[in-house]
């Protein structure tokens, strides 16, 4: 064997080696990097499902094209206790059980009008402090509102903010000014 060859051959291998992993990508991996918290890709699409169903897409971007899942993963992630972190993925993962259970599917593949039905049963169980499905619905609730109201978007198209405001705003109009 000559040596050119030998080096192709070497390459070859080397680079296919290199791209094997891309390749093999798992599809259930999760697209935002956590610290505290392990996430998977279902969960993810769990949480955007239910910021979709909470602030749908008109006219105007829903909850989910201003990333107010990803803020709400984050803010579980860096803000809450791990207890609290612990409670919220047990909660999802609740969540989406009792959806299995009366539905037959998961939360992410349901109808509109199906998670539509679902949320409004959670929010009719808001009482029921202890169950970690409603937990996670208060929880995911409250964090992806937070979001969409402090969202680019929605401070300059919709409740448009002014730093400082200085305009005066007087209560009788001027007709006439008279010198």
């Amino acid at each position: 064997m000559n040596r050119r060859t030998a080096l192709k051959n070497c390459l070859v291998f080397t680079a296919g080696a290199a791209l094997i992993p891309s390749c093999l990508q798992q599809n259930n991996k999760s697209s935002i990097s956590l610290k505290n918290i392990s996430l998977t890709g279902g969960q993810e699409k769990l949480m955007a499902a239910f910021s979709e169903t909470l602030i749908p897409t008109t006219d105007t971007p829903g909850a989910k094209e201003v990333g107010a899942y990803e803020f709400a993963l984050m803010m579980v992630d860096d803000c809450y206790s791990p207890e609290e972190q612990e409670k919220f993925m047990e909660g999802m993962v609740k969540f989406d059980e009792e959806a299995r259970k009366k539905y037959d599917k998961s939360f992410a593949d349901l109808s509109p009008a199906q998670r539509t039905e679902w949320l409004s049963v959670l929010d009719g169980n808001k009482k029921d402090k202890q169950s970690e499905a409603v937990f996670f619905y208060n929880s995911a609730r409250s964090l992806t509102l937070q979001a969409f109201t402090g969202s680019q978007y929605y401070l300059t198209k919709v409740h448009v903010y002014e730093m400082a405001p200085g305009r005066y705003h007087g209560c009788v109009p001027v007709k006439t000014a008279k010198a």
